[in-house]
């Protein structure tokens, strides 16, 4: 079936076409998220676009071809690209990681439409000129945290073929007459009230692309959970984070948060819970807008009290008194902290500004008022981390569930596959102890194609090699595996199939393939249930009634 757009936004997978690189180790660098190891969940942003763009009378597909590729591997791509007409065609590079899949694709539509190819995102920014001047296929690159009304004056010019109206559009990069033109990143809101997606017209343009098409990442269906950006921007600065207070101030020109109101960010909650009965996820820190704005958004979640999953965000352990605030919110109300390291000489070196025993007073005020689950984040590949500092997490975990018992859960990761472009670390690396291996988007879309994901790695630390952070990452699953299964979290089996998989690594006979989560199962981080459809309400029902009828006229 052909279907006909004004623009269409197309998420691709890390590498294309990863189908064709069969023997590749991805290893855990993607266990702790939803997607599998080729990356295959678009960003939020696309909701915002095309929830602006089709208000404004821009009709707008949206297609996951990375999902579609997973969940179908047989999948003809090219052929699905060629049903696919739109006057204009929008690809991201939002995490580097979609470099070389975002490249790939673009360059195949523009062989089979001939048609303007617009590329954004953050990774994108950072890169503007390289992606201008290598690849010419390219016509635009979009640059920002926000920009929806910039792609919407855009559509139009190009639809119109008006390009001389590109110069009067800022955060615009692209070719003129043969020379790079940039207009400046000039569109920094700092108010994102009027920016708030609407979700009845993101379930019609899902309805419209087609659900196989414009599913979030592959096991959505399975494992939902819905996401609302609370703000954009950060007062951190985390070593390898792209969007760390550096970075936005640095690259993205922005000075101040970009932030909604309590109201706004309740209104979000509200539509997505009215349509759609699955966890959602504050991202962020509210601490970060201060006490009054939490007890505002506090307050107006109270007085739904749903028994809807809420899981929230904390950079630094909130006190006891801000945690009474949240407890009100719902009947399931899950927190999540990256405390990164259990030294914390390395978690304050690496960003973090809070000690061990902060740690622990959140984690016993979090059980003595009765949250659901305390999430906590570790990572492998900081300074001062070597494959023996790394063993010590599992009795560190320990510590934490004497205070907090099984309400308390813990995750090990890589950092992988990339130090973020235009974080500290990469634009200073010798200064904080890293070695920056690649620099160029071209550089790390080969990195990408590597047959072992840590020699996907972009870094290594004057403590440890790719291959020391390889074997200091399956010391630290091990050893947090090991914990799990002594406090009687994980059984006896779940803990003998990790430590099996680590074994066959270390013998060199890991898991192929995407199906190679190492250290945890995906139910592990996310609340699921058996059937899908018991996430949908009514209205969604209703909703996907109505629009399957109107779109298959």
């Amino acid at each position: 079936m052909t279907r006909s757009y004004d623009l269409v936004l197309i998420h691709p997978p890390s590498v294309y076409d990863f189908r064709d690189l069969k023997r590749v180790h991805y290893g855990p660098i993607s266990d702790v998220i939803p997607s599998k190891p080729i990356f295959d969940m678009y960003p939020a942003g696309f909701f915002y676009l095309a929830s602006y763009l089709e208000k404004r009378g821009v009709r707008v597909g949206l297609y996951n071809v990375a999902a579609r590729m997973v969940n179908e591997p047989d999948l003809d791509v090219p052929h699905l690209l060629k049903t696919i007409k739109s006057s204009v065609y929008g690809f991201d590079i939002h995490w580097l990681v979609h470099s070389h899949g975002a490249i790939e694709l673009a360059r195949l539509v523009k062989e089979l439409h001939q048609a303007p190819i617009i590329i954004g995102g953050l990774s994108a920014t950072y890169y503007w000129r390289e992606i201008i001047e290598k690849y010419p296929f390219v016509d635009v690159v979009v640059l920002g945290d926000t920009t929806e009304p910039i792609v919407f004056e855009l559509v139009q010019a190009l639809e119109k073929g008006e390009m001389a109206r590109l110069q009067n559009i800022p955060n615009l990069a692209f070719r003129q007459e043969g020379k790079l033109k940039f207009t400046g990143l000039k569109y920094v809101p700092v108010e994102l009230d009027d920016l708030k997606p609407d979700y009845k017209i993101i379930s019609k343009v899902m309805i419209k692309s087609g659900l196989k098409n414009s599913l979030p990442w592959s096991s959505f269906l399975k494992h939902p959970v819905t996401a609302v950006i609370t703000y954009k921007g950060c007062s951190l600065n985390c070593l390898a984070c792209g969007g760390s207070n550096f970075t936005y101030h640095v690259i993205f020109r922005r000075k101040m948060l970009g932030v909604k109101s309590p109201r706004t960010l309740f209104e979000e909650y509200k539509e997505i819970t009215e349509r759609l009965r699955a966890p959602i996820f504050f991202v962020n820190d509210l601490q970060l807008l201060g006490r009054k704005f939490i007890e505002e958004f506090t307050s107006l979640l109270a007085q739904e009290k749903t028994d809807i999953e809420l899981f929230f965000e904390f950079f630094t352990p909130p006190s006891r008194d801000i945690l009474n605030l949240y407890r009100k919110t719902g009947d399931k109300v899950y927190l999540q902290i990256s405390p990164e390291s259990h030294d914390e000489r390395v978690r304050k070196a690496y960003g973090r500004p809070y000690g061990n025993a902060s740690l622990k007073e959140f984690v016993r005020n979090a059980r003595e008022l009765g949250f659901t689950r305390v999430d906590m984040y570790f990572m492998v590949g900081l300074p001062m981390q070597t494959p023996l500092n790394v063993q010590a997490l599992g009795d560190f975990y320990l510590e934490l569930f004497k205070i907090g018992g099984r309400s308390v859960d813990a995750f090990v990761a890589p950092l992988a596959p990339f130090v973020d472009p235009g974080s500290i670390a990469f634009h200073m690396p010798r200064k904080f102890g890293y070695r920056i291996l690649k620099h160029t988007l071209e550089e790390h879309r080969e990195l990408l194609t590597a047959p072992n994901w840590y020699l996907m790695l972009n870094y290594e630390t004057e403590w440890m090699t790719r291959v020391q952070i390889a074997e200091a990452t399956y010391n630290a699953v091990e050893s947090l595996t090991r914990a799990k299964y002594e406090a009687g979290v994980i059984s006896k089996d779940y803990m003998e199939d990790v430590l099996d998989s680590i074994r066959r690594i270390r013998s060199g006979q890991p898991r192929l393939g995407l199906d190679s989560k190492e250290t945890l199962r995906e139910e592990e981080l996310y609340p699921a249930r058996k059937l899908w459809i018991t996430y949908l309400t009514p209205r969604s029902l209703a909703e996907l009634m109505l629009y399957s009828i109107l779109y298959s006229i």
